[in-house]
């Protein structure tokens, strides 16, 4: 291995190591040791004779697109290297391993609706009366269960995908219904109430044996058997953490199962959630409690996208069907006819 891969591997092994002593998230450490990774075995195929350039990062850009990938995963893919070699490039650190950031956003391909922003895809209060309803229209029992329970959180919780995908059951308070976010964005603490429709969810999908019996109130809540690059091996058959794509797949079929919208996502519902609250009334800073956000400014610049999508219907019509599904889950649970 010659000097250049070496000077590599000891800038990314530092890189990972600082993000995991600033008490980053495993999940967002995973990503970024994936995508140094993607680079470096793409640079070394290059025959490097020199720390890398932009004519590297071009053709490593260009490669990914000749593959076929989609110009916002390589944007992503882009700005997190492009994050890497900024720390590493630091002027002010002594231990600085490289001299200049070789990623220019010159580089970063334009997409489509770039400027969009995932309150900008809206359920009408239709579509929202639908999701809250448990009648099952596609798969297993135990699958819709679980299914319709993610989709609780995220629309009535308001929490983010990464926040649903590190939630361990006892992380729920199921007496007083709320949940723990031990590491919400930015390290940060807090703790969410529930309604009840996903206490009740949260309640049907536990019985329904989807999440084995076996596990420990401290594994996943939601977890997966299903095979995938885990920890950089291959896992399956057991309980495991499941991925971003694996929750936005999940969220897109059932929506467009139940709804029939196609291409929605899960941190939209997180949105939908707070226009809701918007509309009845809830406070900025009560809505800047639910959603996390580090102040209230953020949450106005939300809320001022929020309040000019308000459709015919009122949020309270929406919330009492909500709130009968509820009555009808509890029902559900009582009779055992799940």
């Amino acid at each position: 291995m010659n000097e250049y891969l070496n000077r590599y591997d000891k800038a990314a092994a530092v890189y990972l190591s600082d993000m995991q002593h600033a008490n980053i998230s495993a999940n967002t450490i995973s990503n970024y040791s994936k995508r140094l990774r993607y680079f470096r075995q793409f640079w070394e195929t290059t025959n490097p004779e020199s720390d890398p350039g932009t004519n590297d990062i071009r053709a490593w850009r260009d490669s990914l697109i000749d593959k076929g990938t989609s110009p916002k995963t390589v944007r992503q893919y882009l700005v997190e290297i492009s994050a890497f070699f900024e720390y590493m490039s630091d002027e002010n650190d002594t231990d600085r391993i490289y001299e200049k950031n070789p990623v220019s956003k010159k580089l970063y391909p334009k997409t489509k609706n770039q400027d969009s922003k995932p309150y900008d895809k809206v359920l009408t209060d239709e579509e929202v009366k639908m999701l809250w309803q448990n009648r099952r229209v596609y798969g297993t029992r135990k699958l819709w269960a679980r299914n319709y329970a993610i989709i609780m959180l995220l629309l009535d919780g308001k929490i983010r995908n990464a926040e649903l995908l590190d939630l361990k059951l006892s992380d729920v308070d199921f007496e007083y219904g709320e949940i723990v976010i031990e590491k919400g964005k930015g390290n940060k603490w807090r703790c969410v109430t529930l309604s009840d429709i996903s206490i009740t969810a949260l309640k049907i999908y536990l019985e329904s044996g989807c999440r084995p019996a076996a596990l420990s109130p401290d594994d996943y809540l939601f977890g997966t058997t299903a095979e995938h690059e885990f920890g950089g091996k291959r896992s399956g058959e057991e309980w495991h953490r499941g991925t971003t794509a694996w929750l936005s797949q999940l969220v897109e079929r059932h929506v467009k199962n139940v709804t029939g919208r196609e291409g929605f996502r899960s941190h939209s519902l997180r949105h939908n959630g707070a226009i809701l609250d918007l509309n009845s009334g809830t406070s900025l800073e009560r809505i800047q409690a639910e959603l996390g956000h580090s102040s209230v400014q953020t949450t106005e610049i939300y809320a001022g996208r929020l309040k000019s999508v308000r459709k015919s219907r009122t949020a309270k019509e929406v919330y009492a069907e909500r709130d009968r599904w509820a009555q009808l889950n509890a029902e559900m649970l009582c009779g055992n006819a799940i």
